[in-house]
């Protein structure tokens, strides 16, 4: 038998976030849909190649802060990211509960945020291939986007098992 592979006696989660997993992660929640929506703007304010020193500067942060995730993925390994790594910080039974409380909490009030602002990027870019499409177009576009998001919250009841 293959080591790291589940088994039907003990199924496991096989982990495989390394350093390229763990900075593309937090490439992509630190960037965002920002740059996408302001690249015209930075691009004629600065007139050209200035504009590669942010990116330089970007990357210079984004590689350490991978890093950094990478090392608290091997000392800490469990599910629960961010939650896990600040209730241990900050202690179990003291500050480390509050600490992960407020994570929770202010991820429940951005991450909706966080796909509008996506949406809205998609949204804006989706003028220059469909360059016809009118505003009620583009808000049943956006409309279309943001519902099957907003339906994977609600939580499916499981099948009942089969008497015998």
């Amino acid at each position: 038998m293959t080591p790291g592979l589940p088994t039907a006696s003990h199924p496991h989660l096989a982990r495989r976030f390394n350093l390229l997993q763990a900075t593309a992660l937090n490439m992509t929640n630190m960037v965002g849909i920002g740059p996408f929506i302001t690249i015209p703007l930075l691009m004629s304010a600065l007139g050209g190649p200035q504009a590669m020193i942010g990116w330089l500067i970007a990357m210079l942060i984004a590689i350490p802060d991978g890093m950094v995730w990478s090392e608290l993925g091997a000392a800490m390994p469990g599910s629960g990211g961010s939650y896990l790594y600040l209730r241990e910080a900050f202690g179990r039974e003291t500050f480390g509960r509050l600490m992960a409380f407020l994570f929770i909490w202010q991820f429940i009030f951005s991450g909706p945020l966080e796909i509008a602002s996506g949406i809205i990027g998609f949204i804006q870019y989706s003028g220059y291939f469909l360059p016809n499409l009118t505003t009620l177009g583009r808000n049943l576009l956006a409309t279309g986007m943001a519902s099957p998001r907003s339906g994977s919250c609600i939580e499916k009841p499981m099948p009942s098992p089969k008497s015998p």
